[in-house]
């Protein structure tokens, strides 16, 4: 049944940064079980692609990611229903929605592309071919602005594509219902997020090119790397769970 716009609660953004909080904290073994299965063993076959034992390995890593952000979605979404399950069990309820999350990230992947093409125009068109950033500031900021807008529109459809057993188009219109009334916040509070974990990461990595042995062994790297998306991940994926919870209500 369509949702009434006119009862979609405006959304709280620092209560869910509270309720994001949380809820990783309360569960953060689950969650670090769940991305860490797949996150380390990436690492390591990164480090041996990087010396030229495996071949390209891009299209795997994506799969494998894929599963591990559905899973991670399956257990904030459903935690009730999963609370007390093992991981197999979290992964293959996961698994039943891996094509339908699929096709909504790729949706969603062509609704950010403009935001990277304006970026490739401004640093490598103008750098190599000495165009007037004139051309391409314009550009690069519609195209944000476009890309913002269309992601805060349909942004909770991974949520809700995971959470529900609703199809790929199903769940993208669903997400223009309940972020109707929202957009903006969605946008501001998505960002200020990413914006705090670029900045610790930068921080993170700053740090280690102190040391030049640390900054350049792989086996570090990649660990670090692991140990940052076992906590970066969950976080943002409890967070647009969260929202959906509170429009969804």
């Amino acid at each position: 049944m369509k949702k009434d716009n006119r009862h979609i609660p405006k959304l709280k953004v620092w209560k869910l940064y509270k309720q994001t909080l949380v809820e990783w904290k309360n569960n953060y073994q689950v969650y670090f079980k769940i991305i860490l299965i797949v996150a380390l063993p990436v690492a390591l076959i990164g480090i041996f692609q990087n010396d030229g034992a495996l071949g390209d390995y891009g299209i795997t890593t994506a799969i494998v990611w894929a599963f591990a952000f559905i899973a991670t979605i399956s257990f904030a979404a459903n935690k009730s229903k999963l609370q007390n399950s093992k991981l197999a069990t979290i992964y293959s309820f996961a698994s039943s929605r891996f094509l339908q999350y699929t096709a909504v990230s790729l949706i969603l992947a062509l609704f950010a592309l403009p935001i990277f093409l304006s970026l490739l125009g401004m640093f490598v068109s103008l750098p190599i071919f000495g165009f007037p950033p004139a051309i391409f500031l314009p550009l690069s900021v519609g195209s944000f602005l476009l890309s913002s807008y269309l992601l805060a529109r349909f942004g909770l459809a991974q949520i809700i594509v995971v959470a529900t057993t609703k199809s790929t188009f199903e769940s993208l219109k669903n997400s223009t219902q309940l972020t109707s009334k929202n957009r903006w916040r969605i946008y501001l509070g998505t960002f200020l997020l990413l914006l705090v974990f670029m900045l610790v990461l930068t921080s993170v990595q700053f740090l280690l090119t102190l040391n030049q042995s640390v900054a350049q062994n792989q086996y570090i790297s990649g660990l670090v790397s692991s140990i940052e998306a076992t906590v970066f991940v969950p976080i943002f994926f409890i967070f647009q769970s969260k929202m959906y919870g509170d429009l969804n209500e």
